[in-house]
């Protein structure tokens, strides 16, 4: 995107000029009709957008800040969710008002999102679970608003993640942990490139313990898909020492089909999950689903922390915001202290 110095050499002005005349006071400062047209002209040819951003907010007759969240249709709701309540636990630490604009956009055509190409028209915009035909998109795209990214890693904007090699491989030091010898993952298709890291680094951890990994099943990243899974894996006999699953969702359909067929969980196999989603439900199966904790709702907190920065100046982009995880154990796993899982 062009910046205000183009326009202004361009237009053989200074930038104090154009940036009066970009304003709408260039009347009123009496700068000429010649050159105003000029600097309107060279705005117009080089494609300038003015971030407004800050000066929106410092204006008194505005004290809402507008944010559009661009989610990802393929990914659950039940995320969806956790996120918002995210944002909504951000906005009671400030005085402004706060008005979020959702929109679901399907994977791989975020550049067709009409609301995207209006971002002006916001304060701010969050980008949810871009795949990885949408983050060439924005890769090579400048906004005229302050942007950032959920969950993904950017060389041109900031970004808000975790370690995708810690996520993968903890459940497979907690299984060495637990003296385990075979294991196994389902996984959900590969949607971008994180997803890739923690199965590779969940199998790479589990090979420098010495674990056998017995089974290595893809699914669609549902319950349907795990159900499905389960049966795979319970026809491969003899079953794996206990199993890493790539979300809760695929957990919880694991579980219902081992329930179906009598395999007791945790006696007979271990399980960890992902817990990327409804925690309450994870809670709730039978038995609770341990988990290694995808703490969204406060990497929703930091992307909104991250916008009020970036708005006032304080920082730049490409700026990135990696968030803790943690280990909750349940019932689906035996317990192992923290602290212990951490020194393995």
């Amino acid at each position: 995107m062009a910046t205000i110095k183009e326009v202004a050499a361009l237009s053989n002005t200074s930038v104090s000029t154009a940036s009066i005349v970009l304003r709408g006071d260039g009347d009123e400062r009496k700068i000429s009709k010649t050159t105003q047209d000029h600097v309107l002209r060279a705005a117009k040819e080089l494609g300038y957008q003015p971030n407004t951003s800050a000066r929106k907010l410092r204006e008194k007759k505005n004290s809402s800040i507008s944010v559009a969240v661009f989610w990802a249709d393929d990914f659950r709701l039940s995320m969806a969710v956790r996120f918002m309540r995210g944002l909504q636990n951000a906005i009671r630490s400030i005085d402004q008002q706060v008005e979020f604009s959702f929109f679901l956009y399907q994977n791989d055509e975020l550049s067709k999102q009409a609301s995207l190409k209006r971002s002006i028209m916001f304060n701010a915009v969050i980008i949810c679970n871009a795949s990885q035909t949408d983050m060439l998109f924005l890769e090579k795209t400048e906004f005229p608003v302050p942007i950032v990214l959920y969950n993904r890693h950017s060389v041109r904007h900031c970004t808000v993640n975790v370690n995708d090699h810690h996520l993968g491989s903890i459940p497979a030091r907690i299984f060495a942990r637990l003296g385990h010898k075979v294991t196994a993952m389902i996984t959900s298709y590969s949607a971008f490139p994180g997803m890739d890291v923690r199965a590779q680094s969940f199998l790479d951890e589990a090979k420098n313990f010495g674990l056998t990994i017995s089974s290595i099943l893809e699914t669609e990243n549902s319950m349907a898909g795990g159900f499905q899974a389960a049966a795979k894996l319970c026809n491969a006999a003899p079953l794996p020492d206990c199993l890493f699953c790539a979300s809760d969702a695929i957990a919880v359909g694991v579980l219902r089909y081992f329930n179906m067929k009598g395999i007791k969980i945790p006696e007979e196999l271990e399980l960890i999950s992902l817990g990327n989603g409804d925690q309450e439900q994870a809670q709730y199966t039978c038995p609770p689903l341990s988990v290694v904790y995808l703490p969204m709702e406060d990497m929703a907190q930091a992307c909104f922390n991250t916008l009020l920065a970036l708005i006032k100046g304080e920082v730049s982009a490409p700026y990135s915001v990696e968030l803790p995880i943690t280990y909750i154990p349940r019932e689906s796993c035996r317990a192992a202290r923290w602290d212990d899982i951490k020194s393995v």
